[in-house]
């Protein structure tokens, strides 16, 4: 029985150092291939924050610390309650991992910011204005953010990601439905 329960450890471990190492590459290589597939084939880009990245890595490091935990702990229920907790916060975390988008479409974009599960769509029309902040630097400039402001009040700002290359046909039909576009020079 005792060279049973020792594979049963050796098992746990070597998947948990998989898990563990997948946690660099896994987050990039799956979680974004599997929002960009599973969301409308009417989106032009489908783009993700940076937090996205790290809430699935960390996720997957969560679960590789519950088959720690499941194979080094030698009291059973400690073990299991412990696991079980950290499997249940590493599951949230690549769920807010796999929640975090945005996207445009012809009628409109949508945006699912980080933490939430509740994404809101914007027609264009909606959008009051749109701002480009910019850097300058050595004589160059470069876009710093973009900040979408809605005419109810909202307000959502990047400052990295594909947003930009999304930018300049969403600015244009922003201004297509009567919306402003503003560009402001950082000194």
């Amino acid at each position: 029985m005792a060279d049973f329960y020792d594979q049963k450890k050796i098992i746990l471990v070597t998947f948990g150092i998989i898990l563990l190492i997948s946690a660099l590459f896994v987050p990039a290589a799956v979680f974004y291939p599997a929002k960009v597939v599973t969301i409308t084939p009417e989106a032009e880009i489908v783009g993700t924050s940076f937090w996205s990245l790290l809430f699935g890595s960390a996720g997957m490091v969560l679960l590789a610390a519950t088959l720690f935990m499941a194979a080094l702990i030698e009291q059973r229920m400690k073990a299991w309650l412990l696991s079980a907790a950290t499997a249940a916060l590493g599951l949230v975390s690549i769920a807010f991992s796999l929640g975090d988008y945005y996207y445009m479409t012809n009628d409109g974009f949508t945006y699912n910011p980080p933490l939430s599960f509740n994404s809101s769509t914007y027609t264009w029309e909606e959008f009051e204005r749109v701002e480009e902040r910019l850097h300058k630097e050595d004589g160059t400039s470069s876009i710093e953010s973009v900040a979408y402001y809605f005419r109810d009040g909202d307000m959502v700002e990047f400052s990295s990601g594909r947003i930009f290359e999304m930018h300049s046909s969403l600015v244009h039909r922003v201004e297509a439905a009567g919306g402003e576009f503003t560009r402001i020079q950082a000194q």
